[in-house]
């Protein structure tokens, strides 16, 4: 009897330990399915955000380029007012039919991802160096935004006064209106309000173009990174 008692809680140690083996192969392979599902999701993600940055390089890179002739065709303007001083005619004659008043600050940033990471809780699929890189490229991103869309509004408010007052002779073909529109008009204002314009709009490229700068430098950071995702 004894003998047998001892094989029978022998061969039950051994059924308790082949289940509880079963038990943890089962976990083991049930986490390394949860573990590659996550894998999966993380790579649609590191993807689509590869897809939205790339963009996102493209259209800065455009939009810089322009402004960069903004800002230089600004920059004569405001110099040739500085260097010809004296000859005050001149000036007036070059303001009245002066052109390139118009801006292109305007980003339109493909954060569809980002949000959808975001929103979702998925962003914890990623490191929180990765993360913080992410969480700043969009900081820098809304920053820009609003002191773009801020220095535009201020912008078009001068030029709004400045234009109310003192019409743009390349906006219409007829001399002899152009001359009886800026007939008696007041030299000294039309100067200081054009100067104003000029300038406001000088500031507002400027700032645009610092602020887009950074965004483009982080964009390529993080760009980087989610590439080297996709060799591992």
């Amino acid at each position: 009897m004894d003998n047998k008692t001892s094989k029978y809680f022998k061969y039950a140690i051994g059924e308790i330990v082949l289940v509880v083996i079963g038990i943890l192969i089962a976990l083991q392979i049930n986490n390394w399915n949860e573990q590659k599902k996550k894998n999966n999701i993380k790579l649609t993600y590191v993807k689509n955000l590869i897809t939205d940055l790339t963009n996102d390089t493209i259209q800065l890179n455009a939009n810089l380029k322009v402004n960069f002739s903004y800002q230089q065709s600004i920059d004569s303007t405001l110099k040739f007012i500085d260097i010809s001083t004296p000859n005050l005619d001149t000036i007036y004659d070059m303001i009245k039919k002066a052109t390139n008043n118009g801006l292109r600050v305007i980003n339109n940033y493909n954060d569809n991802t980002f949000s959808i990471l975001i929103s979702s809780g998925n962003i914890d699929l990623f490191s929180n160096k990765f993360t913080n890189e992410l969480m700043e490229l969009n900081r820098l991103q809304k920053t820009e935004k609003s002191v773009s869309e801020g220095n535009k509004s201020y912008f078009f408010e001068t030029l709004n006064t400045y234009q109310s007052n003192y019409y743009l002779p390349n906006q219409i073909n007829n001399t002899f209106l152009n001359t009886f529109l800026w007939k008696d008009k007041n030299m000294q204002d039309a100067l200081t309000q054009f100067i104003n314009m000029k300038q406001q709009q000088l500031h507002t490229v400027n700032r645009y173009i610092e602020l887009t700068t950074s965004v483009l430098r982080k964009t390529e950071i993080v760009l980087y990174q989610l590439k080297s995702e996709t060799e591992l």
